[in-house]
């Protein structure tokens, strides 16, 4: 059977893929000060895609059985034998070595070895313990944050200290919490049918979400005290004040009510709070370059 390119899309979900691409290389251009185009930045994106994509397409060769039997993935490549199991995983294999080729050969040491330890760790860890413990959630989580140290490791170790990029990687932790119980309670059915673990009692997924309530303020606001000019500090804070309350807080409190109905504004008020965040963030990089370039 001929593989097409909707086929590759899905194995690899692109589109997945691609976001989380994004996050380290915002996180690189947020620290470092390399031009938009550049050998280097095109491999920190390039080379997170292509790591992302290989994480997805064995993602998929290890779960198909579960994607089988759910309704919101059944229709993946490998379940209806698009693309068997083997071909799965030379693709994802040619995607992980094409990831590491360019960031050994363009960035350094520290960025490869970050890059790798997300991938086996997304493989290795989260993905074993979702058929065995609920703890997959908060390990899933952490994992899902690190690229937000792979872009620090892009430009220089001492960036991996800076307060900034700590805000950024609590606010990612914290922001998959609720996106992910949002997906989990809307599709709750799906998951149990395929036997992932899963937190299933709501009271104790309302307490994750309010710790990390907590966690996303502390991480907004320490990444607002970074911003390079002063309204921008106010203006983050004051929309980081409104998004806590009406897309996180306002957002439990209705998943507390009744977590079926209200799970999918769970998951879109957590786009809008994640939308709102890094528009600040790419803000202050654009003023930061515009300010060297008016320098120059």
């Amino acid at each position: 059977m001929k593989i097409t390119i909707t086929d590759l899309k899905n194995l690899c979900k692109f589109s997945l893929a691609s976001g989380n691409a994004v996050i380290p290389f915002i996180s690189y251009m947020y620290l470092g000060d390399d031009n938009l185009v550049s050998l280097k930045s095109f491999s920190v994106f390039s080379g997170s895609l292509f790591m992302a994509m290989a994480s997805q397409a064995f993602n998929q060769v290890i779960e198909w059985k579960q994607d089988k039997v759910m309704t919101r993935t059944c229709n993946r490549p490998i379940p209806i034998q698009r693309l068997t199991r083997f071909q799965g995983g030379l693709i994802g294999f040619a995607f992980y070595a094409a990831s590491n080729i360019l960031m050994y050969n363009c960035l350094p040491t520290n960025a490869l070895l970050i890059n790798n330890f997300i991938f086996f760790s997304y493989l290795g860890i989260y993905t074993t313990l979702k058929t065995r413990s609920p703890i997959n959630t908060l390990i899933g989580a952490v994992i899902g944050a690190l690229p937000v140290l792979l872009g620090a490791a892009c430009v220089n170790n001492d960036s991996l200290y800076n307060l900034g990029m700590w805000g950024n990687f609590g606010f990612m932790f914290s922001w998959q919490i609720n996106h992910f119980y949002g997906i989990y309670w809307k599709y709750q059915k799906d998951y149990l049918r395929a036997g992932f673990k899963m937190v299933n009692d709501s009271a104790v997924a309302s307490r994750h979400m309010k710790i990390c309530l907590a966690i996303n303020g502390l991480s907004w606001f320490g990444t607002a005290s970074q911003h390079s000019q002063p309204e921008l500090k106010f203006i983050s804070c004051v929309s980081g004040l409104l998004s806590l309350y009406f897309w996180n807080y306002r957002a439990i409190k209705l998943f507390e009510v009744d977590p079926s109905k209200n799970a999918n504004y769970l998951k879109k008020a957590s786009y809008n709070f994640f939308l709102v965040y890094y528009t600040l963030l790419l803000i202050d990089i654009g003023i930061k370059r515009y300010q060297k370039q008016q320098k120059h």
